[in-house]
C-alpha cells in the first residue's frame, strides 16, 4: 500500500471524545459530590471536568487519529488474492 499524507487528523472525532467526556465526568461528579446551582458547586465541577479532559487529551488525540483512520481507510485483507 502506498502512503500518502493525511490531511485530516481527526480533530473532529477529538472533540467529539472531549464533548463525551464532559458528560461522562457529569456520571460520577454528581452522585460523589453533588451538583446545585444554589451554591458554587456548578463551578468546581466544571473545573474538576476541565482538569480530567486535559489529563486524558494526549490518550483522546491518539485514539481520535486511530478511529479516524479505521473509518477512513480500508486494508486488502488477502492481497495476494486473485480474482
Amino acid at each position: 500500500m502506498k502512503y500518502a499524507k493525511e490531511e485530516n487528523l481527526g480533530y473532529g472525532t477529538n472533540y467529539v471524545l472531549t464533548v463525551m467526556m464532559l458528560f461522562l465526568n457529569l456520571l460520577w461528579y454528581q452522585p460523589i459530590f453533588g451538583i446545585s446551582y444554589e451554591d458554587n458547586s456548578i463551578y468546581y465541577f466544571l473545573m474538576a471536568s476541565t482538569f480530567v479532559t486535559l489529563l486524558l487529551q494526549p490518550w483522546f488525540m491518539r485514539l481520535s487519529r486511530v478511529l479516524f483512520l479505521y473509518f477512513t481507510i480500508y486494508y486488502n485483507t488477502h492481497p495476494y488474492e486473485k480474482k
